[in-house]
């Protein structure tokens, strides 16, 4: 079944010092096999910690702002209009942001988010 809402009314968590993750498709809306999310991170945050997924496929597509990508092991700048995809497997993690805040959209599949934590 279809559903229109505002981003406000999804939902959301906030972590001080980091930002606000809304999610706006997952099984609340009735989703089965995709999900997006709306990540707002905080001006000059560090680290969100790299991690990867076994199973999950992710496209990252940067609306505004600056940040420092882990994949890898390599460090990658990414701002607005920017696209990346992470397969199975990569390891990865916003290690930073820059002095305006960090904007993106992820979309990701399966729905499981079968995330392992990196021990740095």
């Amino acid at each position: 079944m279809a559903k229109i809402f505002e981003v406000k009314d999804a939902s959301s968590t906030t972590t001080v010092g980091r930002g606000t993750t809304y999610r706006l498709i997952n099984e609340d809306v009735g989703a089965q096999r995709i999900g997006v999310m709306l990540i707002d991170l905080e001006p000059e945050m560090t680290a969100t910690g790299i991690h990867y997924h076994r199973k999950r496929e992710s496209a990252y597509i940067v609306l505004q702002g600056s940040a420092t990508l882990m994949l890898n092991g390599t460090e990658h700048h990414l701002e607005a209009n920017r696209v990346v995809f992470l397969s199975p497997g990569d390891r990865h993690g916003i290690i930073r942001t820059g002095k305006e805040g960090f904007r993106m959209i992820e979309v990701y599949s399966p729905l499981d988010p079968d995330r392992v934590e990196v021990q740095a």
